[in-house]
C-alpha cells in the first residue's frame, strides 16, 4: 500500500550502506520516519529533492519500514537554507515537531509549520522579527498540542487577573497572582501578559508590525524556555543558542 502526502524534510541520516532515513512532518500524522534506498549512490534524483527545510510531496510506500517512492519539490525555501542565522531558526521548529508526541491537530499545526517557513523564507522581513515569530510559532505550536497555560486567570483562586496587573508564571500550567507569590515563580510584567495573550488570537503577520521593550523580550524568553522544559522534560538547546534580539 501507499500513499501521497505532502511534508517537511527535517532532518536525514544514513541507514545501512547507502540508504537514508528521512524524517518528514505531514499533514496527516505529525512526524513519520521512511527510507530512500541507495540516496547516498551519485545520480539518485529522489534524494535531490529531499533536502533540509524543504516543503515536498511525496509518494511513501508502507511496510515494515516506510519507503520513500516518489518526491518532487513543492518550495525549496533557499533563503533559509543559504543563510546561516536562518538555518539556526529553522533549527529550532525542527527541534520542536521532532520531540512532540502529540497525536492531535496535525494539519492545522502542518498549516502553522507553512506559514513560520513562509515568513522565514521572506527577504522583507528582518531577523530580528523573525527570531520573535519563531519564538510566536512555539507557543501557537505548544497550544494547539494541549499545552495551552491558563493566561486569564489565577491558577490558585481563579481571580481575573486584569492585563495591567504584575503576575507571576507558574511553570507548565499559567499565570497566579501576587496574593499567591512564591520566589521560585517567574514574574511576568504587564506588557508581556498583554503579548502572551495575543499570541494564540492574531496571525503571524501582526506580530512583525508589534513592538515590545528589550527587558520583555528577556522576561518571555526565560517564560518560553521553562514552557519548553516543562512539556518535553529537557531544555530546548535551540532556544538556549539562538541569538534572539
Amino acid at each position: 500500500m501507499s500513499f501521497k502526502t505532502e511534508a517537511f524534510v527535517l532532518q536525514a541520516r544514513e541507514w545501512q550502506k547507502a540508504d537514508r532515513l528521512y524524517e518528514l512532518f505531514t499533514p496527516q500524522e505529525g512526524v513519520i520516519h521512511t527510507i530512500l534506498r541507495s540516496a547516498a549512490k551519485p545520480g539518485n534524483k529522489l534524494a535531490g529533492h529531499m533536502l533540509p527545510f524543504c516543503r515536498v510531496r511525496v509518494m511513501i510506500g508502507r511496510g515494515r519500514l516506510d519507503h520513500l517512492a516518489g518526491a518532487a519539490i513543492i518550495n525549496d525555501y533557499k533563503n533559509i537554507r543559504t543563510d546561516l542565522k536562518l538555518m539556526s531558526l529553522a533549527a529550532a521548529i525542527v527541534e520542536l515537531l521532532l520531540k512532540d508526541k502529540s497525536t492531535e491537530n496535525k494539519h492545522l499545526e502542518y498549516r502553522q509549520v507553512e506559514k513560520i517557513f513562509d515568513l522565514l523564507d521572506d527577504t522583507k522581513i528582518s531577523f530580528e522579527k523573525k527570531s520573535i515569530l519563531v519564538r510566536v510559532f512555539l507557543w501557537k505550536y505548544l497550544s494547539l498540542a494541549g499545552w495551552q497555560p491558563e493566561l486569564d486567570t489565577c491558577l490558585f483562586c481563579r481571580q481575573i487577573i486584569d492585563s495591567q496587573q504584575a503576575s507571576q508564571y507558574l511553570p507548565g500550567r499559567g499565570i497566579i497572582c501576587l496574593e499567591h507569590k512564591e520566589n521560585s515563580y517567574l514574574p511576568i510584567n504587564p506588557e508581556l501578559l498583554v503579548f502572551l495573550r495575543s499570541i494564540n488570537t492574531l496571525d503571524f503577520e501582526e506580530f512583525i508590525k508589534i513592538n515590545i521593550s528589550n527587558k520583555t523580550k528577556k522576561e518571555w524568553l526565560k517564560v518560553s524556555q521553562v514552557y519548553y522544559q516543562t512539556v518535553f522534560d529537557q531544555p530546548s538547546q535551540a532556544l538556549k543558542i539562538l541569538p534572539y534580539a
